[in-house]
């Protein structure tokens, strides 16, 4: 795929603190970016489930060298062993706490068939399975002990009012090549976060409310099951497959090598960032749950509180797809409701590409630099982004938060303050949901959560330098906090956010429609070749 260069940055001068990093929310937050632009950036996560481990008997030891080497004859695509000069970079996920974990082997399949090939070399030795696109899971299951099949190389994607779309495409590499048609798919914003994953998941965005989530777009997908099968599924054929793969979560029923995924028109894109005192918060966070859920389809917003050594942040994100006008409009009445102005704002229009650069935190970059760097699948030589260290939960709100529940939030983020490790940073990211999202009925497909008013993201950033007893610190202050929370959310958890402390994590992802996901898994993959600790079980 030839390289697209980003158009002219974006003008944000006047947003405090904001940074050209190129790794997205997270990496902005750790190094204690201004609130304008975190408030705007959303995850740089999903790319959640993989299989980590398989309930298969092997018919032998184990595979020997040999075995290896005759693998790689098979395969048209690449296999990285441990030895091999690529093995550091190759098994290497998105978060450097899980660099001790290390496969015997990362192959890079070039085709469905190089799928199947690696399938049979895992069952035929009874080698545990990873499947990984990005490399984003919050619990490092995309890879493990025993072999990875990183979809990255199958990257191709054909836009038209139906994309034909790789399962390792890059989520940047999908927005700039649509661009050029001027077509766009809702999505998320980190920029190395791989498709396949996000939209398995669900693929919450800023465009979902008007658009719908990812996997409310997906028209069918090819797949390569745990017995070798290629399956070209949609609403006609394989239909409880198709059901499952519009939110189930990835790695559970099979290897995704394509994806087909409606498009939409790309207008420009006017996008704010406006900032309160910290004393205003409470009013903040009161106006936007009540303003942000019920606007025009057209808007989407985020809340984000961060908290550092000091005193901590308010801000309010907005993207609009139109003009400045109608963008104006909303956020004068959501400062009326505040009851006071903001100390800081900036509103823009730019073209849809400049916007997805800018809340991919790469803003002024080629598309190529918004990559990792390295020379594999899924990376680029001229790659500027870097790898974070963090860790995230989330909770769904159907209702508002109560005065009660504000003060219990409020409560947590100033207590980072004094637990904070140095260039650390803790922060609640409310996104608005509503619109589009909410007018899929719960059971259409098997993303659960369609009557929340807001996702919220809880993150603890820290530094790679960061001490063992600062990480744990930051990671009890964020059980903390989600425990604080949970009088007042859902019970429900997005699962893409990938959740390993959660113990009712069926139910928080998949409520009602946990039961029939079970009874597909025993369809499609009734040996549990694709397992990890949180994979759907078998009906």
């Amino acid at each position: 795929m030839p390289e697209h260069t980003a158009p002219r940055r974006p003008d944000t001068s006047t947003a405090p603190g904001f940074s050209r990093s190129g790794t997205g929310r997270r990496d902005l937050l750790r190094a204690g970016a201004g609130v304008a632009a975190a408030a705007w950036l959303t995850s740089c996560g999903p790319a959640r489930a993989t299989a980590t481990a398989s309930s298969v008997r092997s018919t032998s030891a184990g595979p020997k060298p040999s075995d290896w080497t005759a693998f790689q004859r098979d395969l048209d695509g690449l296999l990285v062993r441990p030895g091999d000069r690529r093995y550091t970079s190759a098994h290497r996920l998105f978060q450097p706490q899980f660099d001790g974990t290390r496969p015997s082997g990362v192959a890079y399949p070039s085709h469905p068939r190089d799928v199947v090939t690696s399938l049979a070399f895992a069952r035929r030795f009874g080698v545990p399975v990873a499947i990984r696109a990005g490399g984003h899971s919050y619990a490092g299951w995309s890879s493990g002990t025993g072999l990875v099949v990183d979809v990255s190389a199958m990257k191709k994607v054909t836009s038209g009012a139906v994309a034909s779309i790789g399962a390792g495409a890059r989520l940047i590499d999908v927005y700039g090549t649509l661009n050029g048609s001027g077509r766009t798919v809702p999505a998320g914003s980190c920029p190395t976060v791989g498709v396949a994953g996000l939209t398995l998941g669900g693929g919450v965005g800023v465009t979902s409310r008007a658009y719908g989530l990812t996997c409310d777009n997906l028209t069918g997908a090819e797949i390569v099951t745990a017995d070798g099968r290629i399956l070209e599924v949609d609403a006609e054929h394989h239909s409880d497959l198709f059901w499952a793969l519009r939110g189930g979560g990835g790695g559970n029923f099979g290897v995704v090598t394509e994806l087909r995924l409606r498009t939409h028109a790309a207008p420009d894109c006017s996008y704010a960032f406006l900032s309160w005192p910290w004393s205003k918060a409470a009013a903040v966070i009161r106006a936007w749950q009540k303003w942000a859920p019920t606007a025009s389809d057209a808007l989407w917003a985020n809340l984000h509180l961060t908290g550092t050594a000091g005193t901590p942040r308010v801000g309010v994100g907005a993207n609009y797809l139109g003009g400045q006008s109608g963008l104006r409009d909303h956020l004068d009445r959501l400062v009326t409701a505040v009851g006071a102005q903001p100390t800081s704002s900036v509103v823009r229009t730019r073209s849809h590409l400049d916007t997805m650069l800018v809340m991919a935190g790469c803003s002024g970059w080629s598309l190529a630099q918004c990559h990792l760097p390295g020379t594999l699948p899924g990376q680029n030589p001229s790659g500027r982004t870097t790898r974070a260290s963090y860790a995230a939960r989330s909770d769904f709100y159907t209702r508002a938060l109560s005065s009660a529940g504000i003060k219990a939030l409020l409560a947590q983020v100033e207590r980072y303050a004094r637990i904070a490790p140095r260039g650390g940073s803790g922060s609640i990211a409310f996104d608005a949901l509503g619109g589009a999202t909410n007018r899929v009925k719960p059971r259409d497909t098997a993303f659960v959560h369609r009557d929340a008013l807001f996702l919220a993201q809880y993150i603890a950033n820290w530094p790679g330098s960061t001490s063992a007893a600062g990480i744990a610190r930051s990671r009890a202050w964020l059980n903390g906090l989600h425990t604080a929370m949970r009088p007042h959310a859902s019970g429900q958890a997005y699962q893409n956010y990938i959740d390993p402390k959660l113990t009712d994590w069926k139910k928080a992802y998949y409520g009602a429609n946990a039961a029939r996901l079970s009874q597909v898994k025993s369809a499609y993959d009734p040996d549990r070749l694709f397992r990890f600790p949180q994979a759907v079980p078998n009906g």
